[in-house]
């Protein structure tokens, strides 16, 4: 098997046997200062090797125009806003210390976060089941609570019976939807929230106007009160055998 060298090596290997004379072994020590730069320059003449970094040119990226335009007029307004505010310049400390104060106080106060959290559940309730979800209390509870109140109203405690009534319907519905009754809703926040059954909100409407009747606008809710709220619970129950 033969060595085949390359065109480099070639090249350079004629060179120096036409720099030496004939017949004369050419070593490291045989060559002269001349011979050697006259071998540099051919291999390095002949382009096979690389003695120098090419110039590259980068790459001309023009920014769209588009982008021109909207970094153009974010300047309008950072430039218009910077003259409305320069007024304030020597305000404007302490309005920052202000604005920073004020949040501070609306996130660790638990009364104000109670008043956010309220208005924004009221929108976002925090499930997706229908209201339409029928809904009956069993019969055994249908039937205790009704004499329950009975026994108040047998006795003339017709605003007690009537309390009770609302207050026993409320854990009723607490136990059917635990997501739906929350500690701080008034009768009038689960009334109009929108997942209370649709079947349910006229027994709990009427039952709710009696008891805010006697709470607080003073007035007895009487034995004719009582029978309404009573007949409406009945009604909404539609046990046989409960009435």
């Amino acid at each position: 098997m033969g060595l085949r060298l390359s065109d480099s090596q070639t090249d350079a290997s004629v060179s120096a046997s036409a720099a030496a004379p004939v017949g004369v072994s050419v070593t490291p020590e045989s060559v002269t200062q001349d011979q050697a730069r006259s071998l540099i320059d051919d291999v390095n003449g002949s382009g096979y090797i690389q003695t120098h970094f090419a110039q590259v040119n980068p790459p001309k990226t023009e920014m769209p125009q588009w982008l021109k335009d909207v970094l153009h007029w974010l300047g309008d307004v950072i430039t218009a806003i910077g003259k409305i505010m320069a007024p304030l310049g020597p305000i404007l400390p302490w309005l920052i210390y202000f604005l920073v104060f004020a949040l501070a106080v609306l996130v660790l106060s638990p009364f104000v976060r109670m008043l956010i959290r309220q208005q924004i559940e009221r929108f976002l309730p925090r499930d997706v089941m229908k209201p339409e979800t029928m809904w009956r209390p069993t019969k055994d509870a249908a039937a205790a609570l009704l004499h329950d109140i009975d026994a108040l109203a047998a006795k003339g405690d017709y605003d007690e019976a009537v309390h009770l009534l609302l207050l026993r319907s409320v854990a009723d519905l607490n136990a059917y939807r635990p997501d739906l009754v929350r500690s701080h809703y008034s009768s009038r926040d689960i009334l109009s929230h929108p997942l209370l059954p649709y079947d349910a909100r006229p027994a709990f409407g009427e039952i709710t106007r009696w008891v805010e009747m006697s709470y607080f606008a003073g007035i007895r809710v009487g034995r004719e009160g009582f029978d309404a709220c009573r007949q409406a619970y009945v009604d909404f129950v539609a046990i046989e055998g409960i009435g």
